[in-house]
Formats: C-alpha cells, sequence, structure tokens
C-alpha cells in the first residue's frame, strides 16, 4: 500500500512542484519505505511514497515507466492474480525489471487498455496511468472501494491524491466554500459519500469507476457495478471460493497476520489462511462486555491452532485515540469504532506490515440484524401511504417508539425507509432542527435505484436491492475506516471477502439462503461451524464498539462541547445554534441517546480545524 497524489492542468504553466513535494511528505505513514516524484516540465506532475510489500527492492520505486519511456504508473494496492496478466502479456515479450505486481499493471495498460485491464484484474488499487506520447491521464479505482482516491476539477486542471486534504489545500480549490448539501449527509451517513466532496469542485471517486482526462476535459466512466441480478440456480461451493480468496491474498514479501474480532467473517478468513502457513492473528478486546468478543476470539485461537495476540483497550488510552483519529482521517469521519481500529492496527504492526480482514461478509450476505427487519417491512410499504401512517399512529400509543416512528412516517417507499437504517443515531431525528439545508436526496449514488424498485417486485427483488445499499452505502463507510486507521500505522489490509470470485460467488445466493429463524448470514455461520463446531460457529453477532455516548457525557464533554458551539462561522452558518445547544444538554443530561451525531458533529469542526484551512502538516 501507498499514497499518490498529482495534477494534471489544461494549460501549460506551474506545476505547484513545491506543494506536492508537501504532499509526498505528509504521506509519510501510508509509505514510509521510500518516496520519488516526476512531472514533464508541461502539464503533468506526480508524486508517491511505498509501502514495499511485493519485490522490496529498489526495482519496485514508483513512479514506474516502461521500457520505452512512454507511459507512467502510480499505483497504491496490490494485484492478487499477477499469473493471468502474466500470461495475457506473453505475446509482447515484455523486458520485466521487477516481480512486482505494479511493473505487470503498467503493462497490461500499456498493451491491453484501460477497458480491458480493469475487466481483468483482480484487487484493491487506485492508481493514476499517463501516456506521455498522447498526454492522456486516467485515474481510478477498484470495483468495491477498499483504496482511496480523492480529486477536484476545474477550468485550469484535475489534481488527484489519496488524501482528500491534498486537493482542498491545492491553490486551485484551497479558496472554494462548502458544498452545503453535503453537510447534511455527512451528518446523516456518518462520512463524505463518494461522488461528491463537502468542499465545491472536488469529490471523491466512486469505487468501479475511472475517470480519462484528455484534451481539456475529464469524462468519468462505470466500469463495474455490483449487479442487482441473481443466478440462485447454479449451485456454487462457497467454501472452495472463500478459501482460494485467502490463498491468493496471502501472497506478500513481508509478515502477514490477520485482523480477527470473534465474529464470523474475520475468523473464517484466519482459519482458511491457517491452512496455507502458520500466521498470527490479532484481537482487540473493548471495556464493554456486551461488545467484548475476546474470549471468543480465543476459543477459535485454541481450536484453529493460531498464533494469538490480544490486547484490551482501556478508557485511558482515550484521548490519545482521539487525537490519532483527527489525523488519519483527512476527509470527516464520524464512525467512532475507528479508534479501536487504530489501536488494533498498530498493534498488528508491531509484528506484521500485511493484514487480512473480515470485511464485507455482512454486506453481501444479509448479515446485519436491520436486513432481517427490513424483510418484515416489505408489504408494509406496498399498501397506501394513508393505511400505513394510521397503522403508525396505533404503534405510537401501544409502543412509544418514536425513533421508529419517525422512520416510517416520512418514508414514501421502502427504498426511502431502508435509506434512513443506514444513518447515524441521532440523526433522523435532530437532524432537520438543528440543520439549516434540507438533507440531499438519497440515491445520489444509486440512480438505478428507482427504476428498479418499479413495477411489482418479490422479496427477493426488494432484498438484493437492500444487499446493492449495504455494498454500496454502508460498505463504503467501513473501507474508509479501515483503510485511514490501518494506513495511518503503515499496515496493508486485504479483504478476501471482496475479491472478484467472492463478489461473483455472491450472486448465487438470495436472503432465503442467508436468513434463516431471524438470523443472517446462515451460510457463512454453518461453515464456520463445521469447522469450529456449533457452539461458537452460531453464537450471537457483538458488533466491535465503545462506551461514546458515555465518554462524551464525561471525559470528552467539555472539549466537545465547546468545539461543536464555537465552530468557525463557515460551518455554523449551516446550524442553528440553539437547537444545537438543546441536543447536546439533552445528550448530556442522558435524556436523548445521539452521541453518534455528536461525535459527527465534532469531527467535522475538528477537521475543518486540521485539515480544511491549515496548511499540509506532517
Amino acid at each position: 500500500m501507498c499514497g499518490l497524489a498529482g495534477a494534471y492542468y489544461f494549460k501549460k504553466g506551474d506545476l505547484h512542484t513545491g506543494y506536492f513535494l508537501q504532499c509526498m511528505d505528509t504521506m509519510q505513514r501510508r509509505g514510509p519505505d521510500d518516496q520519488h516524484y516526476w512531472q514533464n516540465n508541461k502539464n503533468f506532475i506526480t508524486v508517491f511514497r511505498r509501502l514495499a510489500i511485493r519485490d522490496t527492492s529498489t526495482h519496485g520505486r514508483q513512479p514506474m515507466f516502461t521500457a520505452c519511456g512512454n507511459y507512467c504508473i502510480s499505483f497504491n494496492g496490490e494485484i492478487y492474480n499477477t499469473e493471468t496478466l502474466r500470461n495475457r502479456l506473453q505475446p509482447y515479450a515484455i523486458p520485466y525489471h521487477s516481480t512486482s505486481d505494479t511493473e505487470l499493471l503498467l503493462y497490461a495498460l500499456r498493451y491491453l487498455g484501460i477497458k480491458e485491464t480493469l475487466a481483468i484484474i483482480d484487487g484493491i488499487f487506485a492508481f493514476a496511468f499517463y501516456d506521455l506520447q498522447e498526454d492522456r491521464l486516467w485515474l481510478a479505482r477498484d470495483r468495491m472501494g477498499v483504496k482511496p482516491l480523492y480529486i477536484g476539477i476545474c477550468g485550469d486542471g484535475v489534481v488527484y491524491s489519496s488524501q482528500y486534504n491534498h486537493i482542498i489545500q491545492h491553490p486551485f480549490f484551497s479558496k472554494n466554500g462548502y458544498n452545503e448539501k453535503i453537510i447534511s449527509l455527512y451528518l446523516f451517513l456518518g462520512y463524505m459519500p463518494e461522488g461528491e466532496g463537502l468542499i465545491r469542485e472536488t469529490f471523491y471517486l466512486p469505487h468501479g469507476h475511472y475517470l480519462e482526462v484528455a484534451k481539456g476535459k475529464a469524462t468519468q466512466y462505470t466500469y463495474y457495478d455490483y449487479p442487482f441480478e441473481v443466478n440462485p440456480r447454479e449451485k456454487i461451493d462457497l467454501e472452495k471460493t472463500l478459501a482460494t480468496s485467502v490463498k491468493e491474498q496471502l501472497i506478500s514479501d513481508v509478515p502477514v497476520g490477520t485482523f480477527m474480532s470473534g465474529g464470523i467473517d474475520s475468523t473464517l478468513v484466519s482459519y482458511f489462511a491457517q491452512q496455507e502457513t502458520a500466521l498470527k492473528a490479532f484481537t482487540i478486546g473493548v471495556p464493554d462486555p456486551r461488545y467484548n468478543e475476546l474470549e471468543i476470539a480465543q476459543q477459535y485461537a485454541e481450536k484453529f491452532r493460531l498464533q494469538h495476540f490480544t490486547r484490551n483497550i482501556t478508557e485511558g488510552e482515550l484521548k490519545n485515540l482521539v487525537e490519532a483519529h483527527v489525523q488519519a482521517f483527512t476527509e470527516p469521519f464520524a464512525d467512532y469504532s475507528s479508534l479501536p481500529t487504530l489501536l488494533l492496527s498498530a498493534f498488528a504492526k508491531e509484528q506484521v506490515t500485511v493484514a487480512l480482514s473480515g470485511d464485507g461478509g455482512d454486506e453481501l450476505f444479509w448479515g446485519y440484524p436491520r436486513n432481517e427487519k427490513a424483510l418484515q417491512f416489505i408489504y408494509f410499504y406496498q399498501s397506501a401511504r394513508a393505511g400505513r401512517r394510521l397503522r403508525l399512529l396505533w404503534e405510537k400509543l401501544r409502543h412509544n417508539k418514536t425513533t421508529e416512528l419517525l422512520r416510517h412516517w416520512n418514508a414514501p417507499s421502502f427504498l426511502h425507509y431502508y435509506f434512513t437504517t443506514l444513518s447515524i443515531t441521532g440523526a433522523l431525528r435532530w437532524l432537520p432542527m438543528i440543520s439549516e439545508v434540507p438533507i440531499a436526496e438519497p440515491y445520489f449514488l444509486l440512480p438505478d435505484l428507482q427504476r428498479q424498485a418499479a413495477g411489482n417486485l418479490s422479496d427477493i427483488d426488494f432484498m438484493q436491492i437492500v444487499r446493492k445499499m449495504e455494498m454500496d452505502l454502508h460498505l463504503q463507510r467501513i473501507l474508509v475506516k479501515v483503510d485511514r486507521a490501518s494506513m495511518y500505522h503503515s499496515l496493508e489490509v486485504r479483504v478476501p471477502f471482496l475479491s472478484n470470485a467472492m463478489l461473483d460467488a455472491s450472486l448465487h445466493f438470495t436472503h432465503t439462503d442467508c436468513i434463516k429463524n431471524k438470523t443472517g448470514k446462515m451460510n457463512l455461520r454453518n461453515l464456520l461451524s463445521e469447522k469450529a463446531g456449533p457452539e461458537l460457529g452460531m453464537l450471537p453477532k457483538k458488533g466491535f464498539t465503545i462506551p461514546m455516548d458515555n465518554w462524551l457525557r464525561h471525559e470528552l464533554k467539555t472539549e466537545v462541547h465547546e468545539k461543536i458551539m464555537n465552530m468557525p462561522a463557515r460551518l455554523l452558518q449551516y446550524f442553528n445554534k440553539e437547537k444545537l445547544s438543546c441536543m447536546l444538554q439533552l445528550h448530556a443530561a442522558d435524556k436523548q441517546q445521539c452521541g453518534w451525531l455528536v461525535w459527527a458533529l465534532y469531527t467535522l469542526s475538528r477537521w475543518d480545524d486540521a485539515h480544511h484551512r491549515n496548511n499540509l502538516t506532517h
């Protein structure tokens, strides 16, 4: 894993070399092993920081050029099916100078072209590929968006980077104001959504997309979109597919381990990795016993004979982790499970440079409780809205579930309802009161959803839409969290559940294969039960969280309230200060549970201080 940044200018002029050298310096944590840059003294510059994983010698240095010198690549990520690429490139008699996947990707783009290469490669990546003769640049991200790439586009050119602060502090965009509709979306979802940016003229390149830049314009293309369609009739060997995915992602010239939370997905990844090689698994315990899976993880480790390393997070470490969060996330980010993830990454980095995670299993196979709950509401939303509201009023009188009432009362359709289930705690109730700007239309990323949801749909159709929303929305927050937290400690995290083969395999399963007795992900549970026994494999999901609500009422209260109520005027203008104060006081008095929204506001204010208007810092 690495970090890249650069710019393509539409006119010859200042390349801002000094600025990009600063960018290179501030990506030291993403790439501590090497650094280099190149510019054509006309209109293109690219800088790179390297975390050496494959071919750790100087032969793997980037930016990397073809032997003819006409093509250049800066590449952050890993390509796993390198033998496939090597075989496809055999007719071209390429004079390789390294054993790195970077060189194979470079020549694949050179000889096969962008479309064919993106259709073939299996990996996690963000890259900038430049054709010197044609003066043409391509920027791309992997299918599900494991690796980041931020972009700014204006009349003067295109700027790109692995870090958002590099875009918004570039001279082209440093004076731009806020994109107000994205402030409310950030506070609703807990992260800055793809395809948009908090600062005008900037955005996060969506997963499965690439950008072509040439002749004074930039054009965005989709090359992969997780499908709605399924093929349940064709049987798939899920165990073999996952085992192969894990095996392929163990390739490395540096030590590899696994994150093992004690849950189903990361434990399966650890099990299959252990079948290939003896490796180390790392687990973090949290203070709240309701969410602490350390003991369960230890039982799995003993059963699978893993080298298991554990550590408990203490409340005394909180302050340092909060500061690390602010520095690690150069875009605002509100998922506070980043704190234990930062600690886990630092812990694992003491012994390994690569870790495999279990991320993606819940999204692929309906593992969240909200997935099963949504299944119960499909027919509810097929009735007339007036009738739905009468029923909701009756439920309100019986049970007084205010949040659930709000969730369904304002939802015109099942799709809008499910979008609200992806919001952070407190946002649904309080955002309409504290925000001076409306929440943007939820389908900014999913233009096909409305079309797919039209007409008479079966339960399977609706649940496919649920899965796609999980993949295209919620999963993106998880991937941002893990990449930023791990790369802050120069640790590469790979995601076997999101390999091309696993994405394809998931389409052979419907929710009826995965949700049984109100429990999701049963296909994976059954697989783990075969390996570890049902007494472990069928344990209920605990999750991975910390008692942030209480911390915000005690240890962090003064700091958080001060930062929110005294945020700069350029931010405060988007909020009703009186309602904001009311919300904070009610949460502090334990009369409202809206800690996640409070944390989101705090991290937004801290981000503005640390990364928006300030100069680049190390």
